[in-house]
């Protein structure tokens, strides 16, 4: 449990030294849902949900572009939510180094 715990600490430090990128890119997916809800003629709460179901790459299928426009928006957005998913898997990974390192220096400096 130890362990879990200083990786989340480590998880949410780099978190944080990354938020401004981080907030770029959910601002852009907010504009991505407003550029979706006027190429689609629906409702900005239906399109939010279409970006950020677009921007995860689930995909349900419920709600889907029509429109060129629409589309291509939906293209853009998948692309910015791979970025962002991916930013967060990196920082998953750099924060379980950080905790095996942690780990490892612990457990030499204990057999001094």
């Amino acid at each position: 449990m130890t362990n879990f715990i200083i990786f989340v600490r480590h998880f949410f430090s780099i978190l944080m030294m990354l938020r401004h990128v981080l907030i770029a890119l959910l601002a852009l997916m907010a504009m991505g849902a407003g550029l979706i809800s006027i190429a689609e003629g629906m409702n900005y709460w239906e399109a939010l949900y279409l970006t950020f179901i677009t921007g995860l790459t689930v995909g349900y299928g419920d709600v889907a572009p029509t429109t060129v426009l629409g589309r291509i928006g939906s293209v853009l957005i998948a692309l910015i939510g791979l970025v962002f998913f991916g930013i967060v898997v990196a920082v998953a990974n750099r924060a379980i180094v950080k905790t095996v390192e942690a780990q490892r220096s612990k457990e030499k400096s204990d057999h001094r």
